[in-house]
C-alpha cells in the first residue's frame, strides 16, 4: 500500500476511534486522499535538492531563502548590467519543465555558486547580467530540457574604506546601493582646515565645507582604476553620474582643495567654488545654482588676479552699467576660468533698487550685503561677514569702487589710440608719462589703509562705502615673489627687515641679461613699483621683477646705419666741393 494510502486510513482510524465523522469531514478527507494519490514522484533519480524533498511538480517557492532579512534601501531598480555581484548576494535560480526545481544559491567568500551536480561557478566581479548568462549556460548544458530563470533577491553588505579630509578615517560596511555621498556621511562628513563640518544632522545641500576638495574625491577601485566624483555639480545638478555607486573594496579619498573660484551677483547661491581645470563661466553658474533672471541682467566682469601677486586684471565680458542693455548670457558662457578668477554678474535691480556691495576673500562668510548709503562703513560690513579669518591679509586688502571702474578718461583713450597709431616716441614727456601712470594704476582703488583700521583703529580709514563697491581681504603670503631675469625665479620666504640685496641673493642672483636699470620693487601694500635698489627694506607681499634687456641686433643696425652715414659722407663732400 502506498504510504499516503496508509496515511488516509490510519486517519480514518483514528477519527473512527475519536468520535463519529460527520459526512462533510469524512468527505474532504476522502478528497484530500485522492489528491496525494494523484502525485507521481519525479523520474530523474539523481534530480538535486537542497534540504527539500520534492515530489509535486507544482513545487512552490520557499517562503524563506535563509537570507539576511535586513532591507536596504534603493534610489531605483537594480541595473543587471552594471551591478556587480560579489560574496554573500544571493540569487535565485528556478528550473521548470522536465521538472521543477528552485535553488537559493549564496556566493562564498572565495567568490563561488555551488549548483549541485552540476558544478562550482566563480561569478564575483561579474555584473549580473554575465554572472546569470554563465550559470544559465551550466545549467542548460547539464540539462537541455529545461527552462531557467536565474535573478537576485538578497544584496550582500561589503567593507570600503574613506580617507583624508573626513571626520572619521576608516572601514565602513555598506551595500551595493550606497553612493559616494552616502559613505562620506557615514565618515562623519567633511573636515575643514580651521573647523569640523558633519553632515548627519543636516542637509545635504547645505553642509558644506569651504575647504574641502568637494569637486576633486578620488574614488579608487580594487583593480587599480579610479574616477573623479564632483559632489558639488551632483548637488547642483541631480545627476547621479557625479554620485557614483561605491563597490566593494573601494576606497574614497577626500582631499583639500587646491584652488578655488568666486562668483557673486545676479546667481541663487553667491559664494567660492573649488576649481577643476577646464571649467568654464557656465559651470560656475551651474555651481552656483543657475542665474538668478529677477531681473534683466545687464554686465558680467572677470577679475583676473595675477598669480603672485594681489593685483586683479578686470575684463569686461558683456553687457553695459551705463546703457543697460540686456546681457546674452549665452555668448559667454564658454570663457574658460582660471585659479582665483572672480565673476561678477550684474543685474539691473542690483544697481539702481538695491544698494549693496560685495566682500570676498578672508572673511568668514563671503557674498552680498545690503548697504544703507552715507551711514555703512567698512567695518559695518566686515562684522556682518562675521570678521576676518586668521589668515587675512591686512596689507593687500582694498577696496574697489566699481562706479568709478566704468567711468572712462577721455585723454587716457586718446593717448592709448595715439600710441596704438604712432608709438611712444612721438609723444611729449608730459603724455607718456600720464600714460603710463594711468595704465600701471589700479582704476577704481580707493585709498584705505586697512593695517590703520583694524591694527591702530584709525576710525578715518573707515570710510562709508558706496553702492558697487567691493572689499577683497587676500590670504596672507609669507613670500616673496622673485620674477623675471634671476638663476631661480619663484617665491622666497619672507623674512623681516630684509632688503632687495638679500632676495636677490636667494634667487641666484642676476642674469646676463638682467635689466637692472628698469628692474622694480612691486609694493604689495599700495601696487606701487619703486626703482630697484639693494638697500630698499622688503615688506612681506612685495614683489621683485627683473625684465630682460632689449637684445641688439647689431648686423640689423649696422645695414641701417651705414646707408646714413654714407649719405652724411657723400653730402659732406659735395659741401666741400662746392665751397671749396
Amino acid at each position: 500500500m502506498p504510504t499516503s494510502i496508509f496515511a488516509l486510513a490510519c486517519a480514518l482510524v483514528f477519527c473512527g476511534l475519536a468520535g463519529p465523522v460527520s459526512a462533510q469531514s469524512l468527505e474532504s478527507l476522502i478528497k484530500l486522499g485522492e489528491e496525494e494519490v494523484k502525485l507521481q514522484p519525479l523520474s530523474a533519480s539523481d534530480l538535486p535538492t537542497l534540504n527539500q524533498d520534492v515530489t509535486s511538480s507544482k513545487a512552490s517557492l520557499p517562503g524563506s531563502l535563509g537570507a539576511d532579512k535586513t532591507r536596504i534601501g534603493q534610489d531605483r531598480d537594480i541595473d543587471p548590467d552594471t551591478y556587480i555581484v560579489g560574496p554573500n548576494d544571493v540569487l535565485q535560480l528556478y528550473i521548470w519543465g522536465e521538472f521543477d526545481q528552485p535553488y537559493t544559491l549564496q556566493i562564498n567568500p572565495e567568490g563561488y555558486v555551488l549548483i549541485p551536480t552540476v558544478g562550482s561557478f566563480h561569478i564575483s566581479g561579474l555584473s549580473l547580467t554575465a554572472a546569470k548568462e554563465r550559470l544559465s549556460t551550466a545549467v542548460q548544458n547539464k540539462y537541455p530540457n529545461v527552462n531557467i530563470s536565474i535573478s537576485l533577491v538578497s544584496m550582500r553588505f561589503f567593507t570600503a574604506y574613506v580617507t583624508g579630509a573626513v571626520l572619521n578615517e576608516g572601514s565602513f560596511t555598506i551595500h551595493p546601493t550606497t553612493r559616494v555621498l552616502d559613505i562620506i556621511k557615514q565618515a562623519g562628513g567633511f573636515r575643514g582646515r580651521s573647523q569640523l563640518v558633519a553632515l548627519q544632522d543636516q542637509d545635504a545641500g547645505e553642509a558644506t565645507n569651504r575647504n574641502t576638495g568637494r569637486r576633486s574625491i578620488q574614488l579608487i577601485h580594487r583593480d587599480g582604476t579610479s574616477e573623479r566624483v564632483d559632489l558639488d555639480m551632483f548637488l547642483a545638478t541631480g545627476d547621479l553620474a557625479h554620485n557614483p555607486y561605491v563597490r566593494m573594496g573601494d576606497m574614497v579619498h577626500v582631499s583639500f582643495r587646491k584652488h578655488s573660484v568666486s562668483i557673486f551677483g545676479a546667481v541663487n547661491e553667491e559664494g567660492e567654488y573649488e576649481f577643476l581645470p577646464g571649467d568654464t563661466l557656465g559651470d560656475l553658474v551651474t555651481l552656483a545654482k543657475g542665474l538668478n533672471r529677477s531681473k534683466p541682467l545687464i554686465s558680467a566682469e572677470l577679475w583676473r588676479f595675477q598669480e603672485g601677486t594681489e593685483q586683479a586684471e578686470v575684463v569686461e565680458l558683456g553687457g553695459t552699467k551705463e546703457t543697460l542693455e540686456e546681457l546674452n548670457y549665452e555668448t559667454i558662457r564658454h570663457v574658460e576660468l582660471r585659479p582665483n578668477d572672480a565673476i561678477f554678474i550684474r543685474a539691473q535691480s542690483l544697481w539702481q533698487s538695491t544698494h549693496t556691495v560685495v566682500i570676498s576673500g578672508e572673511v568668514k562668510f563671503q557674498g552680498r550685503y545690503r548697504i544703507e548709503p552715507g551711514v555703512t562703513r567698512i567695518k559695518d560690513v566686515v562684522a556682518a561677514a562675521g570678521g576676518l579669518t586668521d589668515e587675512a591679509s591686512l596689507i593687500g586688502a582694498r577696496v574697489i569702487r566699481t562706479k568709478v571702474r566704468a567711468e572712462k578718461d577721455p585723454q587716457l583713450e586718446q593717448l592709448k589710440r595715439q600710441s596704438e597709431v604712432a608709438g611712444l616716441t612721438d609723444m611729449n614727456i608730459e603724455d607718456r608719462a600720464y600714460l603710463k601712470t594711468k595704465t600701471r594704476e589700479e582704476k577704481g582703488r580707493v585709498a584705505v589703509d586697512f593695517e590703520r583700521l583694524f591694527v591702530d583703529g584709525d576710525e578715518q580709514q573707515n570710510i562709508l562705502l558706496a553702492n558697487g563697491d567691493v572689499i577683497f581681504f587676500p590670504m596672507q603670503r609669507h613670500t616673496i615673489n622673485v620674477s623675471g631675469q634671476v638663476q631661480r625665479a619663484g617665491l622666497i620666504g619672507y623674512e623681516p627687515d630684509r632688503k632687495v640685496r638679500y632676495y636677490i641673493t636667494k634667487a641666484g642672483g642676476y642674469l646676463y641679461d638682467a635689466d637692472k636699470r628698469n628692474a622694480r620693487l612691486v609694493r604689495a601694500r599700495t601696487g606701487v613699483r619703486e626703482k630697484l635698489k639693494d638697500n630698499l627694506l622688503v615688506e612681506v607681499g612685495d614683489e621683485i621683477w627683473v625684465p630682460q634687456k632689449e637684445r641688439i641686433d647689431y648686423w640689423a643696425l649696422t645695414r641701417e646705419t651705414i646707408p646714413t652715414i654714407f649719405n652724411i659722407l657723400t653730402l659732406a663732400a659735395l659741401l666741400k666741393g662746392a665751397f671749396f
